[in-house]
């Protein structure tokens, strides 16, 4: 059936107009009138039947954007100061998933940059003279992963980032930030994360992990940042990767998560919110459409069963209204600026919407909590076979990418061959 723009769609605040209300058919209005350019005119009389083969990805504009950032940003950037290795992240893996070159003198680039940030006691911190976070942590290690070979590997000192990791460990399970920082999901995620790329895992590190997120999930069903706090988007993806990892997803209510995320997909927009009641935002393409793809896993639903939201409505969202079209860059809606972080967040769940990512549940390796399972597990991730599916013309097709990780398979399983060829800690250890 062809695919329908209609403003019966909007939403209906029933009576009871609020701000929030009031922002919402604020949003509606921007976005219906973009909308509309892309319908048959033709078909308006029922309902209105949108042209897919008008929607272009804007790879080259995309690309200038990203690169213009890597030469260099102005002083009001001052404010990222401390999310320098998410500077790396975003532009490199942004690069990497259009399938832009990185050749050998930004790759030099980016290790030089990063490798400055790692601290003698371990991790990395976010810039010069500053702690290490295990946010920054995750970032630097994912822009060695895209950096690749010998050299960006061994710039992570993997004893060092062990001892800090479990500096930063909690009696229940999870993970201080940094030393006397907060903590929240993102901390197990960020560990596990790092200790499974690294053959750094070992019992003593994820033990509690599995059942602090557990405790995270919410009376509406998806996870919250801490037990008895709001469910958000990007702590259900942070919480049901990390129980990815440790193979321990079924400690969730997963009917309950299914019903939260499928609330998150708004009927008019196409794209997702990060809260109940929430406005549409780009970078919701990964953080909730990110989470669908693992919780497809979770429930063992195959490749036949089909998708858990409406694929085809969330990449007319990206492409229709997240796109700047005069300065290159995605957006959060209609209206914003573009920035590097959701470029990156809009092109990852670009990908994951575009290409089926899973494993077919008559495939799936059986022993899921033991850790040396885990970097089998985690490769057994790809897109499958007639899953893809691409809104507009074939070239707007980008890079699959791993749902746990966030970046392309290719320099994911390149990393994850160096380091489980390497001898594991608890040998070193001992």
């Amino acid at each position: 059936m062809a695919p329908l723009f209609s403003f019966h769609f909007r939403y209906d605040d029933n009576m009871h107009e609020t701000e929030t209300s009031r922002k919402q058919v604020d949003v509606e209005d921007t976005i219906g009138r973009i909308y509309q350019r892309f319908v048959d005119p033709g078909t308006a009389a029922q309902g209105g039947v949108i042209d897919d083969s008008r929607y272009r990805l804007m790879r080259g504009k995309h690309e200038q954007f990203v690169r213009d950032a890597l030469h260099g940003l102005s002083s009001e950037f001052a404010v990222l100061d401390a999310s320098q290795p998410w500077l790396a992240f975003w532009c490199l893996n942004s690069l990497d998933m259009m399938g832009s070159e990185i050749g050998p003198q930004l790759r030099r680039r980016a290790l030089d940059t990063v490798r400055r940030f790692q601290v003698a006691s371990g991790g990395f911190a976010g810039g010069d003279r500053q702690l290490p976070h295990l946010a920054g942590s995750f970032a630097a290690v994912m822009a060695l992963v895209l950096v690749g070979g010998r050299e960006a590997y061994e710039a992570i000192d993997r004893m060092a980032m062990y001892s800090w990791l479990m500096k930063m460990k909690r009696a229940d399970g999870s993970f201080e930030m940094h030393a006397g920082g907060e903590v929240d999901v993102r901390g197990i995620y960020c560990a596990l994360v790092i200790a499974s790329l690294l053959n750094i895992m070992t019992p003593e590190l994820i033990a509690g992990s599995a059942d602090f997120v557990a405790r995270c999930q919410t009376c509406e069903g998806g996870i919250g940042p801490f037990p008895g706090v709001e469910a958000h988007g990007g702590y259900t993806v942070c919480g049901l990767a990390a129980l990815e990892i440790l193979g321990r997803t079924d400690v969730l209510d997963l009917g309950r998560l299914a019903r939260w995320l499928s609330a998150r997909q708004l009927a008019f927009e196409g794209g997702f919110n990060g809260r109940t009641n929430k406005l549409v935002d780009g970078c919701y393409a990964y953080w909730v459409g990110g989470a669908f793809t693992l919780l497809q896993k979770a429930l063992g639903r195959s490749q036949r069963d089909g998708y858990l939201y409406e694929r085809a409505a969330l990449q007319r969202y990206v492409l229709a209204c997240c796109q700047d079209s005069r300065m290159g860059g995605l957006r959060d809606k209609p209206g914003k600026s573009p920035d590097l972080y959701h470029t990156m967040y809009c092109l990852l769940g670009l990908s994951l919407s575009q290409h089926y990512t899973g494993v077919e549940p008559e495939e799936a390796i059986g022993d899921t909590t033991a850790i040396y399972s885990v970097p089998a597990r985690m490769m057994q991730w790809g897109p499958l076979p007639a899953g893809a599916e691409i809104v507009g013309v074939q070239s707007n097709a980008i890079k699959p990418v791993h749902p746990v990780y966030s970046v392309p398979l290719v320099p994911l399983a390149k990393c994850v061959q160096y380091f489980y060829s390497l001898p594991p800690l608890v040998a070193s250890l001992g």
